[in-house]
């Protein structure tokens, strides 16, 4: 209670220093990534004005990004951020109502005389509302707009190149990427329906969701080749996605001092691009399962998922095959005064099955680890 009508008054600052190299097939480092930045953030939670309660916040970033050696590709780039946002939540009963508003403003400053320097607003805005039908059913819907302005990659990547023989590739995708500096913001509109039922030991969750994007900002691939490599271009036009994601967990019986559960799972996504094609590199429909035995201090599971093959790859990407893959641990965990110690033996993908996700851009040359 720093100020009449105010819970709490907090402040964050963080320092981060990140760097990493890529290296080249011959051992040599190709490009040093490095990302400097600053980021400060203050939120005011204000006392309860009748059912409501919420926080006003304001957050600023100060960034620099810079890519350097032979085969790097994005400039050096400055990115100044300020972003004030407000979130109330309202209580009524059985029914829990949420809202959100936030503004933010990007200034993005390449050093580089082949691009020039951008600036964007974005503005979101949320609501959602909870209702606790019984003790064991809730029903949730979520509506929201979400702006976005395009980051450092998707505006610059190979802007200073004009020419295909001058185009460097980006190691960690195997891919030659170009960026395109008239971006615009991307804008999502989306829906979120959700059914949780909770019954002593049990749960299941459902949510159905559908997202309406507006400019929406991908990398999709060209169709064509340099010397063999892909060719890859930062894209904006208008795009759906819809989907359903399941979650539960059931409590089977007391087994041997400890309790026998049951988790099912899975989710499945579509997302397809206005001019009718596929959006590239979406997960498949996945299934899953994860019997498990606990007790206080142990826990032993098994777990399968099985996912069908992705056979909407996007245009000039490459279908992949689905998969089976089985899991299983065994963990014990030491409970002490100050603090917990967790001990476990885990086998991964114990078939030792060949998977390759959709989701990668290195699936043809890196499939996922074997047992």
């Amino acid at each position: 209670e720093p100020f009449a009508g105010l819970e709490v008054f907090r402040g964050f600052l963080t320092y981060t220093d990140y760097e990493h190299a890529e290296i080249e097939g011959d051992g040599e480092v190709g490009t040093v990534y490095e990302n400097e930045s600053w980021e400060g953030r203050l939120e005011m939670v204000h006392q309860p004005i009748g059912n409501f309660h919420g926080v006003l916040g304001l957050q600023a970033v100060d960034s620099e990004f810079s890519a350097e050696g032979e085969e790097a590709f994005i400039p050096l780039t400055e990115r100044e951020g300020l972003g004030v946002f407000l979130l109330e939540d309202y209580h009524a009963d059985n029914w829990l109502f949420e809202f959100g508003l936030r503004y933010d403003r990007d200034e993005l400053s390449p050093d580089s005389v082949a691009a020039s320097d951008e600036s964007f607003n974005a503005f979101s805005v949320s609501g959602s509302a909870l209702w606790d039908v019984t003790s064991e059913w809730q029903l949730g819907l979520a509506l929201s707009s979400a702006e976005r302005a395009p980051a450092t990659e998707e505006l610059y990547s190979n802007v200073e190149n004009d020419h295909p023989e001058e185009w460097v590739v980006h190691a960690a995708t195997g891919a030659i990427e170009l960026g395109n500096p008239d971006l615009d913001v991307e804008t999502s509109n989306n829906v979120d329906f959700s059914v949780d039922w909770r019954s002593d030991s049990h749960h299941v969750a459902v949510t159905v969701f559908y997202n309406d994007f507006q400019d929406y900002i991908g990398l999709l691939s060209t169709g064509e080749e340099v010397d063999e490599v892909p060719v890859y271009v930062y894209n904006q036009q208008d795009a759906e996605f819809y989907g359903v994601e399941v979650d539960s967990e059931f409590g089977l019986t007391e087994f041997a001092g400890g309790e026998l559960r049951l988790g099912i799972y899975g989710d499945s996504v579509t997302g397809e691009l206005d001019s009718g094609a596929d959006v590239p590199r979406l997960p498949p429909l996945r299934v899953g399962g994860r019997l498990s035995w606990q007790t206080d201090a142990w826990q032993v599971w098994g777990s399968v998922l099985d996912a069908d093959d992705q056979d909407k790859p996007g245009e000039n990407e490459e279908a992949t095959e689905g998969y089976t893959r089985w899991d299983a641990a065994v963990e014990y965990r030491f409970a002490g005064n100050n603090g917990d110690l967790l001990t476990f033996l885990k086998f991964k993908n114990i078939s030792d099955e060949e998977i390759r996700l959709s989701t990668s851009f290195l699936r043809d040359v890196a499939p996922e680890a074997g047992r």
